[in-house]
């Protein structure tokens, strides 16, 4: 065991090598237009002139829907209020709405025969960037857009369709109907679209507003260079006030390899960007700039997929799934490949949370009790040392996205831990877009995934049998029951065991094995002011209006 453990640890050590020294490779800048200068004009913003924030960003997004996006919407949301908004304080606060409605504040009644209304009273006086008022219509009508079918497109959409009717008193209140309670309501509608632009159009397919969108908030779109930038200029009419936002322009660099983002940060040709946990430590010192670390509701993960024949013969034994499991040294993984900036996750939910229970099942690593179960399993080392069992080798592919060299180099480090008992790994590399678009076809076999959940917790939307995001052919209708339970109660103090017994029952069926909780290192500028890094699904972006640079 030891022999074993110390040649998973050379193997990261290995890939640590690698990766840093792709990192000390010469800085590449992003092309780009007049709107988004590199170099050290870009990092102080002339006196007098407008206030230009330039970011370092990550791969190129999908659309500015931010509804239909697979990616994070922190670039929609400089442009678009919903009713509520998470913050720094793993919290949900109001937005284009006044309040949240509650028990206590009489926004939600239980009715004589079950159904729950729920009032939300908008803000007055808010409207489109085009002028346009901004109403309860809107809020309807994206409702009925999530419950369609083409909503299914909607990476949640599962949470808002136990909403029945959706009423309109007067044009600054819409009134849900709940056919029961839905605990994590507060999550919803971060998202209002504009019912005068989409309404006869295909929402899915509609450039008008999916590649220049149209919004209530601090910033509006101004130009999307593919391959390069997205712009967004300061909105005069914003609701809050002639003081919002304090910046004139963000110009969104796209820069998907770390290493060349990282460079950028360094040479100082961008204000604020994300890096990797194992680049902290390059930029701690960096003159002119701060870190932030930034805990994240988010966890990585290894998964599996059975939803098609080969992965029902590969994993559809959760003996096979729990000894894969005991073979994986996540230890090594978060010490050696993340330099000891994140902590092994064991649960879905992050230790910051309230609902997070930290006594369900753990798979300490013991590549001979994995070899054992394996046996036991009736997979058999073949001739060349991987197992087989009925004519079918233990072996498999795992989809890598080349966007993301650290869930590729955690890839690479599972691969030579589960070689060690008998387990073949095989890698399709794929860019962005094709990975994106395999994932969603379930046609593969596993992955290094990630997820990011909302402040409130609800874990239905990822596990349930037909549930939005479950990519994976996974099914228990006894999980489904519990998450809908917990899902129903309001009370923290009912909710909580909910939660536990959710959160057991998973670990417990060997789903998928959560390797660490995310951190989130952000470099800025000294003088950047306002950031208020939040770790939740809503991205860091969420109060972006009062940002400021310089005195």
């Amino acid at each position: 065991m030891k022999q074993k453990a110390w040649i998973s640890i050379f193997s990261l050590l290995v890939i640590v090598a690698m990766l840093s020294t792709a990192c000390a490779a010469p800085a590449v800048a992003p092309a780009g237009g007049e709107s988004a200068p590199a170099g050290e004009q870009a990092a102080a913003p002339a006196e007098g002139g407008k206030k230009i924030l330039r970011v370092a960003y990550g791969a190129e997004i999908d659309t500015l829907n931010a509804l239909t996006s697979q990616n994070l919407t922190d670039i929609e949301i400089t442009m678009i209020d919903g009713l509520i908004m998470s913050d720094n304080n793993n919290s949900y606060v109001a937005v284009a709405a006044k309040e949240i409605p509650t028990v206590e504040n009489g926004g939600i009644v239980t009715k004589d025969d079950g159904t729950i209304e729920m009032t939300w009273h908008l803000q007055e006086g808010v409207t489109w960037q085009d002028g346009e008022p901004f109403t309860s219509e809107d809020v309807c009508f994206t409702l009925d857009f999530i419950q369609s079918e083409a909503g299914a497109a909607v990476y949640n959409q599962t949470d808002y369709m136990g909403i029945v009717d959706c009423q309109m008193p007067d044009p600054n209140t819409v009134v849900f109907v709940w056919d029961k309670p839905f605990a994590a309501y507060a999550t919803l509608f971060d998202t209002v679209l504009p019912k005068h632009i989409l309404e006869g159009q295909d929402v899915l397919t509609y450039d008008g507003y999916n590649r220049s969108p149209l919004g209530t908030g601090p910033f509006k779109f101004a130009e999307w260079k593919p391959g390069e930038y997205i712009r967004v200029e300061k909105n005069p009419n914003y609701w809050r006030g002639a003081d919002y936002p304090k910046l004139d322009e963000i110009v969104f660099n796209f820069i998907p390899d770390p290493n060349t983002r990282l460079n950028a940060l360094k040479a100082g040709e961008y204000d604020i960007g994300q890096i990797l946990p194992n680049q902290v430590k390059e930029v701690q010192d960096l003159p002119g700039y701060k870190v932030e670390l930034v805990p994240a509701n988010s966890w990585i993960i290894f998964e599996m997929n059975v939803a098609t024949e080969r992965g029902q013969k590969l994993f559809g034994d959760p003996n096979v799934r729990k000894a894969l499991f005991h073979a994986i040294d996540r230890q090594a993984i978060v010490d050696g490949l993340m330099e000891g900036t994140v902590q092994i996750a064991n649960s879905g939910i992050s230790p910051t949370s309230p609902y997070y229970n930290p006594d369900v099942p753990v798979y300490e690593y013991d590549p001979a009790k994995a070899a054992q179960m394996l046996d036991e399993a009736g997979w058999a080392p073949g001739a060349d040392g991987i197992r087989e069992k009925d004519g079918e080798r233990l072996s498999f592919t795992i989809i890598n996205r080349s966007s993301r060299p650290e869930r590729t180099a955690i890839a690479q480090a599972i691969q030579a831990m589960l070689k060690e008992v008998g387990v073949e790994i095989k890698f399709e590399d794929l860019e962005s877009a094709a990975w994106l678009q395999k994932w969603l076809s379930k046609d593969w076999e596993a992955i290094i995934g990630g997820w990011i959940i909302p402040a409130d917790p609800s874990l239905t939307a990822l596990y349930g049998c037909d549930a939005s995001n479950n990519f994976t052919g996974f099914c228990n209708p006894d999980l489904d029951e519990a998450m809908k339970a917990s899902d129903e109660a309001f009370d923290f103090a009912d909710r909580k065991p909910l939660m536990d017994k959710v959160q057991t029952m998973l670990a417990e069926e060997g789903r998928e094995l959560p390797i660490y909780y995310n951190v989130l290192p952000y470099v800025m500028r000294e003088d950047l002011q306002g950031f208020k890094g939040s770790g939740t699904n809503l991205g860091s972006f969420w109060n972006v209006y009062e940002w400021s640079m310089g005195q």
